[in-house]
């Protein structure tokens, strides 16, 4: 049996079930990738009518207690008698605000660079103001002006593919800016301006894929972690095209999702964990397609994308996995904080194939778990929420972590469990953990002026408790999943804004949850 509609919940569906049986409609639903609506609509012309209809918007002022409270200095919520989504916006429509909110962060986030922009990226200087970023300093120490990542013969680049590109033609572009700090400089600001860009098309393409609830999206537009790690690396990209690829899917355009995801994960690898996603819920559902429609074609962009560098300096390629493997664990990692204190304490590190191999095991344990989830929940899993739970559980085992790996994590929050207290105290954790790696990097790195450094024990406590913050906000989506009351998305009347295909489909697998009976 098919779950019910809950069409009481939404208004387009109640219209459409107020209205006598139709099989010509149901065949046009079904084809479109509807389950049997059990025919809801009387002729063609109705349905025409109301596909077309303005469909209302969530208020994020009436929605969330937090926003509730905080409008009240300009007047409080808005009114009972505006329809938003409904009645027309004029100029300021949602895209549009969201558009400025995200260039005003994106030129306080370049604020607060100023000060290397102006007297350059020098240690331990740029750890003690806090305006590190990794982009200046990968210009200088893989000698960007007179190499090309990948293509060139010896060079090797910390990150994919996909980046390696984009910072070998924005070093390029740089050229007319002469040699030394000043080129440096103009590939931080071109640099620096694409991330915006990314931000932008990020901010977008999350505020189409909620659906009902575009301003979820100023969760990612407003940030304020972002003003201090959106332009610390070339992340943002990922961020970007993994958020496109979600609307992709959500608009039930698997083979465009799919290339998307395959872009994506050249510019970071987190970008799979999405496509795990759609293979654990497909695996509920029993619906193949749609995972070996979009799986075939995220593997046929990142080949197109790898195989140049495959047939010109494979190499280089290989460099890129054999030296993450053989890299010490950062000491934002589990693996690192554990290092620190074993050192202090005199106790015997963890070496580098043993960090290897707990990671391992931890990232099979959190899928062992996710799945179990999927398949037992007494409801099926959100696309969202469930992509959140992989990339955080992966944040926090990955032996390369660190604290601007946050940046992936805001847009699936956004999506996941659009709270505003949630987001925001969450997000005062990540930057004390920021701000906390940089100090200790000043000491570390620098000239260990205590002045201007924190002394490890600190740094530990801090990164310790941004991963509790991030276990805290997994707890809660998972409790959004094993109880929907609490989901605020289910309770507006959505199935799975971004499930696509999947959307409102049966389930095939489910695994019984100890005390709890099935929701249908």
């Amino acid at each position: 049996m098919a779950e019910p509609r809950e069409a009481h919940a939404d208004p387009v569906w109640a219209s459409w079930f107020r209205l006598g049986p139709q099989p010509a409609i149901v065949t046009r639903l079904a084809r479109s990738g509807w389950e049997d609506p059990a025919g809801m609509l009387k002729t063609m012309e109705d349905f025409e009518q109301l596909t077309r209809r303005r469909v209302g918007i969530v208020s994020p002022s009436r929605g969330d207690s937090l926003l509730r409270r905080m409008t009240e200095v300009v007047g409080g919520p808005l009114g009972r008698r505006t329809a938003p989504g409904i009645v027309e916006p004029a100029f300021f429509t949602v895209e549009r605000v969201l558009t400025v909110l995200v260039i005003v962060s994106g030129l306080l986030a370049l604020l607060f660079k100023f000060h290397c922009r102006q007297v350059g990226w020098s240690t331990p200087d740029q750890y003690s103001t806090t305006c590190w970023s990794e982009l200046p300093n990968a210009f200088k120490a893989k000698g960007l002006a007179g190499s090309f990542p990948y293509f060139s013969p010896g060079s090797t680049f910390n990150y994919p593919v996909l980046i390696g590109a984009a910072a070998g033609i924005t070093a390029w572009l740089t050229g007319p800016a002469g040699h030394g700090m000043p080129r440096q400089l103009a590939f931080f600001d071109l640099n620096a301006g694409l991330i915006i860009g990314m931000w932008l098309a990020a901010v977008v393409a999350t505020s189409r894929s909620a659906r009902r609830r575009p301003w979820d999206a100023a969760i990612l537009a407003l940030s304020p972690v972002l003003l201090f790690t959106a332009l610390t690396s070339w992340d943002m990209w990922a961020v970007a095209l993994v958020a496109v690829g979600m609307l992709l899917f959500a608009r039930r355009r698997t083979f465009s999702a799919g290339a998307v995801l395959g872009l994506a994960s050249c510019a970071q690898p987190y970008a799979m964990l999405i496509l795990l996603a759609v293979l654990l819920l497909s695996l509920r559902t029993g619906r193949w397609l749609p995972f070996l429609e979009t799986a075939a074609a995220a593997a046929a962009a990142a080949l197109a994308l790898t195989l140049p560098i495959l047939v010109l300096n494979p190499a280089s390629w290989l460099a890129y996995f054999t030296d993450r493997m053989a890299d010490a664990a950062t000491p934002s990692s589990l693996y690192g904080a554990y290092n620190l204190v074993a050192q202090r304490l005199g106790h015997e590190s963890l070496t580098i194939s043993g960090a290897n191999s707990v990671e391992i095991v931890f990232g099979v344990l959190i899928l062992l778990a996710t799945a179990w989830l999927v398949l037992a929940a007494p409801r099926r899993p959100r696309m969202a929420q469930l992509a959140f739970l992989l990339v955080a559980g992966y944040s926090l085992v990955d032996k390369h972590a660190v604290p601007q790996h946050v940046v992936w994590l805001i847009p699936l929050l956004a999506l996941a469990r659009p709270k505003w207290r949630t987001a925001l105290l969450w997000q005062c954790f990540q930057i004390l953990q920021f701000l906390a790696w940089q100090l200790f990097l000043g000491r570390e790195l620098g000239d260990g002026n205590a002045q201007h450094s924190i002394d490890m024990p600190y740094f530990v406590l801090a990164a310790a408790l941004g991963g509790i913050a991030t276990l805290v906000v997994m707890a809660l989506v998972i409790r959004d999943i094993v109880h929907p009351a609490y989901d605020v998305v289910r309770r507006a009347g959505a199935d799975d804004p971004q499930g696509g295909l999947l959307e409102r489909s049966p389930d095939r697998l489910i695994l019984p949850l100890p005390g709890r009976a099935r929701v249908t």
